[in-house]
């Protein structure tokens, strides 16, 4: 890549996976764009908001390397009536964002970009293609893994992605860049295995790891594996009635396997409920919940743990992650 290249690559908010594409995208030679939301300003920088030129800016976010190296992150910026954003934009939010930063992308975004969508859960594909009708948008599934706290990204794995079309386009004119800035990236023709896999993972590691407090490791235990099943088999029933077929035994292999492969981390859900921050849970088993209810399926133990993990929110205190 001619490290002169100045091909725009706009990535919404600097939570862990944003910044670590971000850095990644510089280190090809792209032209990289935060964008936060206003009061991420107010609150790092005091009270007055960094787009009316206060000269109080807010802490850079610094991310940490693998190779030990450290970089800053290009500063964040605010959408506004003159934004529009071309090139490939990448949404690496929390799920329960992901309707609302649409929602203001909508009338941004040049005709010619691209949108990736890369988050836990399900639910944004309908709500995409309908507000961007017109562009190509992409579904993607990552394990590039790290952790921020305060204003410092640290990474721990560099994964891989698997990636598709999920709008009427067939081709993508900016697959070139994705591959650049994505790490390990494997296209499919069809997405939606590899979405439901990830959701299943996510579907017993995230609420399990929470309810229980542990690591992600814990969960390899025999007596677990019944629940697990549980949990698994109606995963399989919601993919089979949007025509995603899964294999019941295979998948219990792929979750024990990435408990295995993480099994010191701890999950962000446990980490959302040991912080007292929104977690996700309405997006990943909500979305098993909400599919049985549409094709009349009993879902109960997925039921069971989106009422758990939302008991377990304290909404008098309950925090929000920024952009």
């Amino acid at each position: 890549m001619n490290l002169t290249q100045t091909t725009d690559v706009h990535i919404i908010g600097q939570g862990s996976i944003g910044a670590l594409i971000s850095v990644n995208a510089q280190h090809q030679g792209y032209h990289v764009q935060h964008y936060v939301k206003a009061r991420t300003y107010t609150e790092s920088a005091g009270t007055k908001s960094a787009s009316t030129g206060n000269a109080n800016q807010p802490t850079p976010v610094t991310v940490q390397y693998l190779d030990q190296q450290t970089y800053s992150l290009p500063p964040g910026i605010v959408l506004n009536d003159h934004s529009r954003l071309t090139g490939v934009i990448i949404i690496p939010v929390k799920a329960y964002q992901v309707a609302q930063v649409l929602a203001e992308l909508k009338g941004r975004v040049a005709p010619e970009a691209t949108i990736v969508l890369l988050h836990n859960g399900m639910g944004s594909i309908e709500l995409a293609n309908t507000l961007f009708e017109d562009h190509v948008i992409i579904a993607a599934t990552t394990t590039l893994a790290g952790f921020k706290r305060d204003k410092v990204v640290t990474h721990t794995a560099w994964g891989e992605t698997q990636l598709g079309i999920v709008s009427h386009h067939t081709l993508c004119p900016h697959q070139a860049i994705i591959d650049d800035v994505l790490p390990g990236v494997t296209w499919h023709d069809d997405i939606y295995p590899a979405l439901y896999t990830k959701l299943a993972i996510n579907c017993v590691i995230n609420p399990l790891t929470a309810i229980l407090n542990v690591p992600n490791g814990d969960l390899s235990a025999s007596h677990l594996h019944d629940d697990m099943h549980a949990i698994i088999h109606e995963v399989v029933e919601a993919a089979r009635m949007v025509h995603v077929e899964l294999t019941p035994s295979d998948l219990f292999a792929t979750v024990l396997k990435v408990i295995h492969d993480t099994r010191d981390n701890f999950s962000s859900m446990q980490q959302d409920i040991a912080h007292g921050r929104k977690t996700e849970i309405e997006h990943i088993n909500g979305y098993i919940v909400n599919v049985g209810r549409r094709f009349e399926l009993e879902m109960t133990r997925n039921e069971t743990l989106l009422e758990q993990v939302l008991a377990m929110e304290e909404p008098a205190n309950l925090t929000v992650d920024q952009l």
